[in-house]
């Protein structure tokens, strides 16, 4: 199952919530609003909006990956669910010279994405709508992801499966999770794919891993 099919499955069983931020097209009404982020010497003004995860202010573990992922100087970054857009666009300003692309199912989330950029005078960006496997093709210097939980464990592996056989060699995929949501499990479980996976970060019950492209593209 595709991970934007395991949206819309989810949205459907009954006794869920009737609206996700990692569906499609999420069914909460629009309401938009702006926040300034400022961070690592950059500022951006973003809109967000209902629907969307994380509206109105930068989630904790967000901001924890933000401070601590790492921005190649040239070549390509991929945002692994990119929301509004505020990993990929602070990574395009950060580093001018490298082209960003920013990914996620949720269509609400990747037009916001789209207007960030626009909004902030980000050129070397683009936002993406649609199943990152079918979307976005090549390999990437490095992968930022705050992965959906909500999603469940099927959908946050196919991501990171996706991720680890579009790393360039010794590419790095930069990873935040809660601690009591499954980190340490996580770093286990990924462990196979990559040449090494490191805790980075511990700060306010979450964790960032950071794991490393083998030479040999995992099948």
């Amino acid at each position: 199952m595709r991970v934007d099919e395991l949206s819309e499955e989810r949205k459907r069983r009954p006794g869920s919530p009737p609206d996700h931020y990692f569906a499609a097209k999420p069914g909460a009404r629009s309401n938009e609003s702006e926040f300034v982020l400022e961070l690592r010497g950059v500022s951006l003004r973003l809109l967000t909006d209902h629907g969307v995860f994380s509206k109105g202010k930068l989630d904790r573990g967000t901001q924890l990956l933000a401070k601590e992922m790492w921005v190649p100087p040239k070549g390509r970054l991929l945002d692994l669910g990119c929301g509004y857009g505020p990993l990929g666009l602070l990574a395009a300003k950060l580093e001018p010279e490298i082209q960003v692309v920013m990914v996620d199912v949720n269509e609400r989330a990747v037009d916001l994405a789209s207007r960030n950029a626009e909004r902030n005078g980000v050129r070397n960006a683009v936002a993406i709508a649609g199943d990152v496997r079918e979307a976005v093709s090549g390999e990437f210097d490095a992968i930022v992801c705050n992965p959906p939980i909500k999603a469940g464990k099927a959908a946050i592996m196919a991501l990171i499966e996706y991720a680890a056989a579009h790393l360039t060699p010794d590419g790095l995929l930069w990873l935040v999770m809660q601690t009591h949501h499954g980190a340490k499990t996580l770093q286990r479980d990924i462990a196979p794919w990559f040449a090494k996976v490191e805790c980075a970060a511990i700060q306010g019950g979450y964790r960032v891993l950071v794991a490393t492209a083998r030479d040999e593209r995992p099948t």
